[in-house]
């Protein structure tokens, strides 16, 4: 079985959708703690940015048999792991061409984008 590490924030909305699947789907992670304020946010030092060069949470590292593998963006990870783990299913298939799955829509303020930063700008 996969060793697996979430590296997460405890108020961290894109993290905490990560936990809730990986807590459906009975699944244990390291918790490995990045403060998004400490030091002016552990997300952006070194060590983290090696992982993440986006330097956002959450992130998911996975070791098994093919490998050390990383995973970012929450909605990746949770496709991820209803693949690996297809029960109980985080994702609904689509039926239509396109990717094979669409996470349940779990809104997040951190995974929003304001309308005013689309297209054009009134100048």
């Amino acid at each position: 079985m996969a060793s697996l590490a979430l590296y997460t924030y405890f108020r961290s909305s894109a993290a905490y959708r990560v936990r809730i699947a990986l807590n459906l789907k009975g699944l244990t992670a390291e918790q490995v703690p990045v403060h998004l304020l400490r030091d002016g946010g552990e997300q952006l030092k070194p060590d983290y940015l090696a992982l993440n060069p986006q330097g956002q949470l959450p992130t998911l590292a996975v070791d098994d048999a093919t490998g050390h593998h990383l995973l970012t963006q929450s909605l990746a990870i949770v496709e991820y792991l209803d693949e690996v783990h297809p029960t109980p299913p985080c994702c609904r298939p689509t039926p239509s061409p396109g990717p094979r799955r669409v996470p349940w829509p779990w809104p997040s303020p951190a995974t929003s984008i304001p309308s005013t930063t689309c297209g054009s700008r009134n100048t």
